[in-house]
């Protein structure tokens, strides 16, 4: 199995760049599901909060139900939209994956773009199911790039940005 993903330039030059492992992906993904659910708490006790101030002061069941639409759709952006949004603006890196110095990138080593950061993003409920993330290790563990499902649609992979050596 390859660890490196092999860029051909235009100069006909080769670049290699080492591929992230399963573990400093899962260490990645880890430290990114710890810092949501912070963030999700946070979120959800101030809507909580909100909805109740809310409720003693308008008696409205159909506001009541639109402040709670509102507060599943903000959750869903924040969950989906996380790594969406670091992967557009951040260069590839969500908080994890900068600490672990990783990076999303195309299969020929550019930015990924909006279509394919929605698409792999999405398909983290693939790789979810059936058994929690069992298919998107499946997956990695038995793809050459270590690519998870949503990685092998979207046609990107997770590589390390430099080598980090021991102290």
């Amino acid at each position: 199995m390859p660890q490196e993903l092999i860029i051909h330039t235009p100069e006909n030059a080769e670049i290699r760049v080492p591929l992230a492992g399963m573990f400093s992906r899962a260490a990645a993904f880890v430290h990114d599901v710890l810092l949501q659910m912070m963030s999700l708490v946070f979120v959800h006790i101030g809507f909580v909060f909100f909805m109740e101030e809310f409720r003693m002061n308008h008696r409205g069941l159909y506001s009541s139900q639109l402040l709670q639409g509102l507060h599943l759709l903000v959750l869903f952006v924040m969950v989906f939209g996380y790594y969406t949004y670091y992967e557009l603006f951040a260069e590839g890196q969500t908080p994890g994956k900068k600490a672990y110095n990783l990076r999303v990138v195309t299969l020929s080593g550019q930015r990924v773009g909006l279509f394919s950061s929605l698409l792999r993003n999405f398909l983290r409920i693939a790789d979810f199911m059936p058994f929690m993330f069992m298919a998107g290790l499946l997956s990695a563990l038995i793809t050459d790039r270590h690519q998870r499902i949503g990685d092998l649609f979207a046609g990107t992979v997770v590589i390390i940005t430099e080598e980090v050596l021991p102290k």
